[in-house]
């Protein structure tokens, strides 16, 4: 009897003294995986605007060289279609971190909210799924295009073209797959009285 008295008593000081550490440790994480998800944010958001700069800069130079100096530059048409492809793809996936993307939500809508709450997943679920079959599919084509280079600058197609599609789909699931993990559906998200998501799809870590 005395045995077994000291050895809770020994249990309840272990779980006293491992609770609060492991608060402490899933308290670290969270701030660590805010972090990351911050600062990935940053830097898509850094990316399409550092590449929509430099397409304007490479239009606005080509117009002046062809119509100011009578000189055109062989690869500035090259370069602004390769950078706006990039643009667009990795756009497309900032669009679906900011819930951006136009969609019908008639029949969703008649749902009631727990249905439309897993109608919400199960959509969520099919992006992503489609994401994984374009990052697979998209490294194949990049494979299997590879040796070829383009015309004007003499650059690899396949790195400077093709590699467009599974990077982007690489952060669209991403976005995707966070968006499912902490409920950040539609836009105004009418499923509970109060929204769970933020109004910034981007900031998971404050829903």
């Amino acid at each position: 009897m005395i045995f077994k008295s000291g050895v809770l008593i020994v249990i309840r000081f272990l779980e006293k003294a491992y609770n609060p550490m492991r608060e402490k440790t899933k308290q670290n994480i969270s701030k660590k995986s805010c972090a990351g998800t911050a600062f990935m944010d940053r830097a898509a958001d850094t990316l399409l605007a550092t590449l929509s700069a430099v397409i304007i800069c490479i239009v606005l130079a080509a117009v002046f060289f062809r119509y100011v100096l009578n000189h055109s530059l062989s690869w500035s048409d090259e370069m602004v279609r390769y950078l706006f492809v990039w643009f667009t793809m990795l756009g497309a996936a900032v669009t679906l971190r900011e819930r951006e993307h136009i969609r019908v939500d008639f029949f969703v809508e008649k749902l009631s909210a727990r249905h439309r709450r897993w109608a919400e997943v199960a959509m969520l679920a099919c992006v992503s799924i489609f994401h994984a079959v374009l990052i697979v599919l998209g490294a194949c084509w990049v494979w299997s295009t590879r040796g070829s280079y383009t015309s004007a600058l003499q650059w690899p197609l396949n790195l400077l073209f093709y590699a467009a599609l599974p990077c982007s789909a690489t952060l669209g699931l991403w976005y995707a797959v966070r968006r499912m993990i902490h409920g950040e559906f539609t836009e105004g998200n009418g499923i509970d009285d109060k929204p769970t998501a933020p109004e910034h799809g981007g900031d998971a870590c404050n829903s």
